[in-house]
């Protein structure tokens, strides 16, 4: 039992320090290379605490390497804006000016949903409220709020990428007839050609599909 008990302390100590010395302080700021390094470690550091009769040294060498690895590459990073991009990204221009970047959305996966509670935390409610919003690459999202930005009521989108959000209709107090014939009064055929239609406090905000 002692000897687990002293693996699972030094394992636990080593670990820290490793992800320390990759300079960042919490997960969120991990780049997906420091992301996949940090797990590779923390898996191998379970095995010698599993089990005894695995050698300490060969895990030492291992997360060794894997910290060496990443401390080299930074340093190249550093040198090589075309190696920056391979490990670590580029940063998406999802909103600029009020305006959604619908092929910046579809390229991160990142829904309506997942935008607007974003912008909701930094106190906005409406989208015209953001001059930009940046997805990191760190996968944290940077909102930037126009001046004199305040909350005013709560939005109720009613179409998102197409579909009709029935049960938001009532809450909104329109119906879907009335939302049809403003959306033609928008230049869409259907609710098909509409990215995303928001309704807050009496008014309506369309933005209608790329190419519509």
């Amino acid at each position: 039992m002692s000897i687990v008990l002293l693996r699972t302390f030094f394992f636990y100590i080593l670990t820290i320090l490793a992800i320390r010395l990759m300079g960042k302080r919490q997960i969120g700021e991990l780049e997906p290379s420091e992301l996949v390094i940090t797990i590779i470690i923390s898996e191998l550091a379970t095995i010698p605490m599993q089990d005894r009769e695995y050698p300490i040294v060969n895990i030492v060498v291992a997360i060794t390497v894997l910290i060496s690895l990443e401390i080299f590459s930074a340093v190249i990073s550093l040198k090589s804006r075309s190696v920056e991009r391979v490990l670590a990204g580029q940063y998406n221009i999802i909103v600029e000016n009020g305006v959604i970047n619908q092929s910046e959305m579809k390229k991160t996966q990142l829904t309506i949903s997942e935008l607007y509670e974003e912008i909701r935390q930094n106190g906005a409610m409406d989208i015209n409220d953001v001059k930009f919003c940046i997805l990191e690459t760190s996968g944290k999202m940077s909102v930037i709020l126009k001046n004199g930005t305040e909350q005013n009521s709560v939005p109720y989108p009613l179409i998102v990428d197409g579909k009709l959000l029935t049960d938001n209709l009532l809450k909104a107090q329109i119906s879907e007839k009335q939302l049809l014939c403003e959306a033609k009064k928008h230049k869409a055929k259907s609710f098909d050609d509409v990215f995303l239609c928001i309704r807050n406090s009496g008014n309506t905000e369309w933005i209608l599909k790329d190419g519509i």
